[in-house]
């Protein structure tokens, strides 16, 4: 018998596969075994392979979804507008968690007074090759500024990220809303 390779892939044990081929084995024609796989499913399943692994089929939702509109929070019920500003991505709070908060923890005494509504969160986040943003993060919770994140998981989630030291990070996941 002549050296080939078969296969039919519903019968194939993915174990056995990595294992090896063998080439030798007598067995009727009309009988095929796991291990013995076409030289043209082998291409096609090594062409599959690669395209899986190129940048076009592995591209995150993100860099197709548009992170601007309003996002709420499903914790606090605060929400956020995100909006283009330059080419950039800027978010401002639009409603905060409870109504007439203030930006009590920012560390200029003078903006302390200021209401939490309409308030600066993000400002001019750059987009990155993968398709997140990437810019300062100032949370009014704790008066800080941090390396902040932003991606795009899904058309209707927004995940805002916030990190201290790079190792240090908070994330949270927003629900698309309506306009307000």
């Amino acid at each position: 018998m002549a050296p080939f390779l078969m296969c039919t892939w519903f019968q194939i044990n993915p174990a056995a596969a990595i294992i090896g081929w063998q080439e030798d084995w007598d067995f009727p024609q009309h009988k095929v075994h796991p291990m013995r796989i076409s030289l043209a499913s082998l291409a096609s399943l090594l062409t599959a392979a690669v395209l899986a692994a190129s940048p076009i089929a592995g591209a995150s939702v993100s860099i197709a979804a548009d992170a601007a509109g309003n996002w709420k929070d499903p914790d606090t019920g605060a929400v956020l507008t995100f909006f283009d500003c330059s080419g950039d991505l800027c978010a401002k709070i639009m409603t905060a968690s409870k109504p007439g908060l203030k930006d009590d923890k920012n560390p200029d005494e003078a903006k302390r007074s200021q209401p939490l509504e309409g308030l600066a969160v993000l400002d001019h986040a750059k987009k990155a090759e993968d398709g997140s943003w990437k810019g300062n993060l100032y949370n009014a919770t704790d008066g800080k500024t941090y390396a902040g994140y932003v991606t795009v998981p899904a058309i209707d989630k927004l995940q805002l990220k916030g990190c201290a030291l790079v190792v240090f990070c908070k994330a949270v996941v927003f629900d698309k809303i309506a306009a307000q």
